[in-house]
């Protein structure tokens, strides 16, 4: 291996470990620091809207914001949906199963209520 793709190779690496190290400070802005995952959006089709009465809300892998208890704002979280903090209640995708409790308590299941012992 000659001493020039030696370098030319090194300095690539270099570029792209700086490249990874400053990426996570270039998404943050004085706006809010709530993300969304849109590959893996995009790879389970992920919708603003319920598919019938499928929904968020009623999913085992949603996860309720516990500080804003019974919003209905893109607050919350998906264990589908690493880092993604804007899922709302009324949100579908593929990823969507239906939770045991929801279906027990039919209309009056809230994922903020404390589980049943």
């Amino acid at each position: 291996m000659d001493s020039q793709a030696k370098h030319s190779r090194r300095k690539v690496i270099k570029i792209g470990v700086t490249a990874l190290a400053i990426a996570p400070l270039a998404g943050l802005s004085g706006r809010a620091f709530a993300t969304q995952n849109t590959a893996v959006r995009t790879a389970l089709k992920f919708q603003d809207h319920p598919n019938g009465e499928k929904n968020c809300k009623v999913c085992v892998n949603f996860i309720p914001n516990k500080d804003k208890v019974n919003n209905d704002e893109a607050v919350n979280g998906c264990k589908l949906y690493p880092g993604d903090t804007e899922i709302c209640t009324h949100c579908y995708c593929t990823g969507f199963v239906q939770n045991a409790a929801a279906t027990k308590a039919g209309a009056s299941f809230s994922p903020w209520a404390a589980p049943a012992k």
